[in-house]
């Protein structure tokens, strides 16, 4: 901002005008929103068992059969899932898979390090229920 922007005031007419565009925006995005993730506002300690959904090929395949993937915290058990899947999507488990996932070496140069270890969830739902907007087909 340079003095002259200071007395013409040129400075605030652009903030007016991204004020302006930013409102644009956002009604753009909400018309096109085709259907959005069900999340729940109150969900208790769920954050703490779920860390966020795991997406790959493999994992849309799954959501196609009503399978979902999720990157699942280091000492989260079934029942734990289980119980935070229902509380924040609202649809109901038929079964949980849990996975610990070792991590992979990696190097830089010469020094070698390994990646961090992880646990995932495959979470089975009950027949005819889906989650919206978790994977790309569905």
């Amino acid at each position: 901002m340079g003095l002259l922007d200071k007395i013409t005031g040129k400075k605030e007419e652009s903030k007016k005008t991204q004020k302006k565009s930013d409102e644009n925006v956002l009604e753009l995005a909400h018309e096109h929103d085709e259907k959005p993730v069900a999340l729940k506002e109150n969900t208790g300690s769920a954050h703490r068992v779920l860390k966020h959904h795991h997406l790959s090929e493999k994992t849309n395949a799954f959501a196609t059969t009503g399978r979902y993937v999720f990157k699942v915290s280091k000492d989260a058990n079934k029942i734990e899932v289980k119980k935070a899947v229902e509380k924040v999507y609202d649809v109901h488990v038929a079964k949980v898979n849990m996975v610990n996932v070792p991590g992979k070496k990696r190097r830089q140069g010469r020094v070698t390090g390994r990646t961090q270890d992880w646990k995932k969830a495959i979470v089975f739902l009950k027949t005819g229920e889906r989650i919206a907007g978790l994977a790309e087909g569905a």
